[in-house]
């Protein structure tokens, strides 16, 4: 008979739950290095494959610059706008703090909106919604790739927002457009080279009957493919008479910005700087494809879409492809 020393309880033999419990535990250093690794490889950034980089447009001896970008949605029954205005501007911008209503320009014809570091604009209203970015180029860099991904990325944020808080349902239209500048020395320049485009052409009888000569020709075009029209105009310009200047990022105050206030004075001084550049001639070609009576809006895959198709088809639509 064993003996048991007094005041001593005898040893008890794990039971099957506490044996469970204590290889569950022994399992936690293996699952939070599991879950750290799912949530780096979901979260982390990658840089831009050097392959995948997205090739600049040429035309004729020349490559057209991005000078704006422009996505809007026209709509029916938008008359909540008038009781939905405030709370969905506040959405906006809880969403994404960047945002800052501009200047004090909210009433019922419209609330518009501009993102404090990028510039992209945002106006919506009883008929419709536009977001637009713009850099023009006198003095200044034109928008490159990159800020054609950032605005695509803005349009789908707000998109869905301005969709659930207006209750939009019917849509009229929806559009993306795109304004290429070629820059050129002179307008004489410019003009020799819309005039040398075989994809059109005037007749010597044009002059010779009013007896002159041609100084300036422009173009529209207007295709309809299987799901989208197509507007292409070929113009030229005068770039501090007929561009964008981006100057109403001027009437934004940076104090009255909760952030991204360093981004909005920089704004103001890159707007400063293009109002003292030297006016240039240039060539500019506006593309628009819209769609009317759309059934629904997938705001970002249109986005990319439209822009692949003007991309890839535009030197051999213009005759240009040199």
């Amino acid at each position: 008979m064993p003996r048991v020393r007094q005041g001593c309880a005898p040893r008890r033999r794990p039971t099957q739950r506490f044996r469970l419990c204590f290889w569950l535990f022994a399992q936690l250093p293996a699952l939070a290095l599991f879950v750290g690794l799912h949530y780096h490889a979901r979260h982390r950034r990658y840089p831009p494959r050097k392959g995948k980089q997205k090739t600049m447009l040429k035309l004729r001896g020349q490559t057209p610059k991005y000078h704006k970008f422009v996505f809007e949605v026209r709509y029916d029954q938008g008359f909540i706008y008038l009781d939905r205005c405030g709370a969905t501007a506040n959405r906006i911008m809880r969403t994404d703090p960047t945002w800052v209503i501009r200047g004090e320009n909210v009433s019922p014809q419209g609330a518009p909106l501009v993102h404090a570091v990028t510039g992209t604009q945002l106006n919506f209203n009883v008929y419709k919604y536009d977001l637009s970015i713009d850099q023009p180029i006198g003095g200044e860099e034109a928008l490159k790739p990159e800020d054609f991904t950032a605005f695509t990325s803005q349009v789908a944020s707000v998109a869905p927002i301005l969709h659930e808080e207006l209750s939009l349902r019917t849509f009229r239209r929806k559009g993306f457009r795109v304004w290429y500048i070629c820059p050129f020395e002179s307008e004489r320049a410019a003009n020799a080279w819309i005039r040398e485009l075989p994809v059109a052409t005037v007749s010597p009888r044009l002059t010779s009957s009013l007896r002159g000569q041609l100084e300036s020709q422009s173009y529209v075009f207007v295709v309809a493919t299987e799901d989208r029209k197509m507007r292409i105009s070929v113009t030229p310009v005068e770039r501090l008479e007929t561009l964008d200047l981006g100057t109403d990022v001027l009437g934004t105050l940076p104090r009255t910005l909760s952030r991204g206030q360093r981004e909005a004075i920089l704004k103001q001084l890159q707007a400063k700087r293009r109002l003292l550049a030297n006016p240039e001639s240039a060539v500019m070609i506006d593309v628009d494809a819209l769609v009317e009576d759309p059934i629904e809006v997938d705001a970002a895959a249109f986005i990319t879409e439209s822009l692949d198709l003007i991309e890839k088809g535009l030197p051999a639509a213009l005759g240009a492809a040199q």
